[in-house]
């Protein structure tokens, strides 16, 4: 089916005319994506885009969703070399972000290949001529009570190969890639040859559980670049697809991606100075008297020698501060104990404002991030920030 493209640009409105049938789309499924709001003409609506780029396909018509970041500036929030893919400030998402992602996955998983894949230990079901493992004696069973001279064992046994999960995540991530009809056939073709000694690992969905293990790995370390960039990958394509339609689209939250980077800015920026530790999105539970307990997750907690520096939260809008927001990092505060939090917000140019909250040593940086402009400049920026949090008081 072809569909009309309706172009949108991230929190910039537009009216648009649309068929009932997406217009109840967007509603219905998309409302964390496109705000779709009905103007006093029939049939005409303000379209918002929340956050995300990319696009989403609707009844008739495909959303596509441009960034106001420049190309460059936008690869490098994701973690690309914007150098590796030359193109204009601005370019249509559905035709160069899935491509320029995949591309940069071909190159991850080249380097994964070469380094070495990491075969694993796993307990796998088998059947035998020989008694070894473990018996899986109600399968036994059955098969003694239809046979009356059973010649198999049922057993489990340990395997040692590539199916593990930190093989399987870039094997399903390759897979949905190397079927995506948004992609050009030849690197299609060149997604399925860079995948292609994972053949041996099955498919299946790349769950969170899955991710959590394979980044726990310390063996495939050298997977990390890869995993990242998969996760990335796996929820654009779960975000695209609100009705489990495989449609065929690909969105990115760009607020993820911000926590993303200012995580790795400052865990690059920290990592040759002893005592200093990045932690990402780290669970505090709070136990309730009842019920389940209350879980907060800050996006980044920086420690020295163990204790808390620091909390930073990432805020992908416009410089506030939002009371919401400062009672959610205040919160951080108590929860941490750190005296000193920050709401992180892009800019086009760095700067940084401290409130000090009365009657208590706590302090509150609004710290405005670089992410429009020359890479040096906006990679300055991060080592800026990482030098504020130094400095920062325990």
């Amino acid at each position: 089916m072809t569909r009309r493209t309706v172009r949108l640009t991230e929190r910039r409105t537009r009216e648009v005319r649309l068929p009932r049938a997406d217009a109840a789309f967007l509603l219905a499924h998309a409302r964390d994506v496109v705000e779709a709001v009905p103007t006093p003409d029939r049939g005409v609506y303000r379209l918002t885009p929340r956050g995300h780029v990319g696009w989403l396909d609707g009844p008739t018509r495909r959303f596509a969703v441009r960034p106001k970041l420049p190309w460059p500036n936008l690869l490098l929030l994701l973690g690309l070399d914007p150098a590796a893919f030359p193109a204009g400030g601005t370019v249509a998402p559905e035709a160069a972000l899935l491509a320029a992602l995949a591309e940069a996955f071909c190159d991850r998983l080249d380097a994964v290949t070469r380094a070495g894949l990491v075969r694993g230990y796993r307990e796998a079901d088998t059947e035998s001529a020989y008694l070894r493992g473990r018996l899986r004696t109600a399968d036994q069973l059955r098969d003694a009570a239809a046979r009356a001279f059973p010649d198999r064992f049922h057993v489990t046994e340990p395997a040692f190969d590539l199916d593990t999960p930190w093989n399987r995540v870039p094997r399903a991530v390759a897979a949905a890639l190397a079927a995506h009809p948004d992609l050009p056939p030849a690197l299609r073709d060149r997604v399925r040859h860079a995948a292609a000694p994972l053949d041996p690992v099955p498919v299946a969905e790349a769950g969170d559980a899955e991710f959590d293990v394979a980044l726990a790995e310390p063996r495939a370390a050298h997977y990390r670049p890869l995993l990242d960039l998969c996760r990335l990958l796996r929820d654009g394509f779960r975000a695209a697809d609100p009705t489990a339609a495989a449609a065929g689209a690909f969105l990115l939250d760009l607020g993820r991606a911000f926590e993303g980077y200012v995580t790795a800015a400052l865990a690059s920026e920290l990592a040759a100075r002893p005592g200093w530790s990045v932690e990402a999105q780290p669970r505090f539970e709070l136990p309730a008297s009842a019920g389940e307990p209350a879980v907060l997750q800050p996006d980044v907690v920086v420690r020295r020698r163990g204790a808390a520096r620091a909390v930073l939260d990432a805020k992908w809008k416009r410089p506030g501060p939002d009371p919401a927001d400062l009672h959610q990092v205040l919160a951080y505060s108590v929860l941490t104990g750190a005296t000193h939090v920050a709401l992180v917000y892009p800019g086009r140019r760095s700067g940084r404002r401290v409130l000090a909250v009365p009657g208590s040593g706590v302090r509150v940086s609004l710290v405005r991030l670089r992410v429009v402009g020359p890479a040096a400049e906006c990679r300055a920026s991060a080592a800026r920030l990482a030098g504020v949090v130094r400095r920062f008081r325990g």
